[in-house]
């Protein structure tokens, strides 16, 4: 639990879309996989496409945070060790994002097979 209170630490405010759409998602994906009807799709659809895009604007944001930081530094190796930090701080975004985007595409999938396998 304290490496994904990191994690989310690490992210910085983009997290809190990163969560908030992805949970949606994911909730809507079990729903969907638990009761598959068509007329949920599209906002299951939807909802996936605002977590990406919000993962990719958490990830540019934590990594143009990182460069703008970097460059007031003048001390060459202290920049580069603070650059390989910020991106791999600036990564939790997509860490985060892509594995509810992964489990709610999981989720969606066995609610379509129930729903082909029902008008089959």
């Amino acid at each position: 639990m304290k490496a994904l209170a990191e994690l989310f630490r690490d992210g910085g405010w983009s997290m809190f879309f990163v969560v908030l759409f992805g949970f949606v998602a994911l909730g809507t994906a079990a729903y969907y996989a638990a009761r598959p009807d068509a007329k949920h799709e599209g906002f299951l659809r939807w909802m996936a496409w605002a977590t990406l895009w919000s993962v990719l604007a958490g990830i540019c944001s934590d990594l143009a945070t990182t460069l703008h930081y970097a460059a007031q530094i003048e001390a060459a190796t202290e920049r580069s060790q603070i650059i390989a930090q910020g991106t791999a701080e600036s990564l939790s975004p997509g860490i985060f994002g892509f594995v509810l985007l992964s489990l709610a595409a999981l989720l969606t999938a066995v609610g379509r097979r129930r729903l082909d396998a029902r008008k089959a």
